[in-house]
């Protein structure tokens, strides 16, 4: 990989310089990323099955180049002609996550982040694409993990009935005409603070879907805390920290909150995350299982 991010440097003297300083950082694993003069990150797709993936973030940064509340993209390449991978150099941006600090923060802190954050939502949110049968689309995927499920006898009769019934009311809670850009993985991991202003990074995961799915990890997050913090952070999550949360979202982004169904529409995608969990984990059978059927019981 040395060769390679040496290549990026040559092609990118205009930015970088004659001879910049160059770090490799031990982050990610789908990605080599390295720091350069302290000002800039190189990206560098080393994993073909993640093209998809990087290329989307790509996009994203371009769809959303007038956003201050995420770095910024300086250039990209998905063609492999000076080097043989998928590369961005983005902005570097300075601060810690958001989960290293938030149990450290008052009331009005929080409240500050989150009107931050909506307003980064809205402006990502901004991006309109084209309808699709997004009620099908969530059928699909559940299906899937469903029939894995019972295939691996991992549901007795009662609970297939249950999980049934919440099947049945996903046409009556999906219904969505309104279909924007979304980052798709909103948790305090993947939002940076800096001087008490925020940036959110990690955008792999845009799609484009109805708004309001935009708070699913979200949500769930806010129940959770723990389930999407790294590891130094997890022994700081209380939920009691986290609970204002949607209050302050309703406040500042009220057209994310005020959806119809928006809480039964959260339990199906709900029970779908919980679902992939449940068909590749066994060895955590039972806690897993329970979040399924709790899910279809909101749902219900």
């Amino acid at each position: 990989m040395d060769e390679i991010i040496n290549k990026i440097i040559e092609h990118n003297k205009e930015l970088f310089g004659d001879d910049p300083n160059v770090e490799k950082i031990n982050v990610g694993f789908t990605n080599a990323i390295y720091k350069v003069n302290e000002s800039f990150i190189v990206k560098i797709c080393n994993d073909i099955d993640n093209e998809d993936k990087f290329k989307k973030e790509i996009d994203f940064y371009k769809a959303n180049a007038t956003n201050t509340l995420i770095p910024k993209l300086f250039y990209s390449n998905t063609e492999k002609l000076d080097v043989p991978y998928f590369y961005e150099i983005l902005e570097k941006i300075e601060g810690v996550t958001l989960y290293n600090v938030w149990h450290t923060f008052s009331e009005e802190q929080r409240e500050d982040i989150i009107m931050q954050l909506c307003d980064a939502m809205k402006q990502v949110h901004s991006n309109i694409g084209e309808k699709y049968d997004w009620t099908q689309y969530n059928k699909n995927k559940f299906n899937s993990l469903f029939e894995e499920a019972k295939n691996k006898g991992l549901l007795n009769e009662e609970e297939i009935e249950i999980i049934n019934s919440a099947y049945s009311l996903f046409d009556k809670y999906l219904e969505s005409d309104e279909f924007v850009l979304i980052h798709n993985d909103l948790h305090f991991d993947n939002i940076l603070v800096n001087d008490s202003k925020i940036k959110v990074i990690d955008f792999e995961r845009s799609m484009y879907a109805p708004k309001d799915f935009e708070l699913h990890i979200l949500y769930y997050m806010i129940r959770q805390p723990w389930k999407h913090a790294n590891e130094e952070c997890e022994k700081y999550t209380k939920v009691e920290d986290y609970k204002n949360i949607m209050g302050y979202i309703e406040k500042y982004y009220p057209e994310i909150i005020n959806i119809p169904n928006l809480y039964k529409r959260l339990a199906i995608y709900d029970i779908i995350y919980e679902f992939s969990h449940f068909v590749r984990f066994p060895n955590d059978y039972d806690e897993l299982k329970e979040a399924v059927m709790t899910a279809a019981k909101r749902i219900i």
